[in-house]
């Protein structure tokens, strides 16, 4: 889903009508709220969301390439990356979508 479809969706939920905000509205918290989340994972190497998921930053070792041309066996640096762990609830909705397969 992009972004724009997202603040979409949430625009249209009824708990949003009834409280009347605008769109740029709902499209201004939600840009902060995903800023937020960057900082608190570069900051803090690790993001709970409740019911959703977690993030956190891994370091990963380097691998050793090849040049395609010259056959040169060549190692990158060490990297960073972002893992993820879905939530109970998400676990068990995957599952029943694998079942459903």
């Amino acid at each position: 889903m992009k972004l724009s479809k997202l603040i979409h969706e949430v625009w249209k939920d009824e708990r949003i009508r009834e409280v009347r905000i605008r769109k740029s509205e709902v499209k201004l918290v939600i840009e902060v709220l995903i800023d937020h989340i960057v900082k608190g994972l570069l900051e803090n190497k690790k993001v709970k969301l409740k019911g959703l998921f977690t993030l956190n930053i891994r370091k990963a070792k380097g691998r050793k390439i090849s040049n395609p041309k010259t056959g040169e066996i060549m190692f990158s640096k060490d990297y960073y990356k972002v893992g993820i762990e879905p939530s109970k609830n998400l676990k068990e909705g995957l599952e029943k979508l694998r079942e459903e397969d």
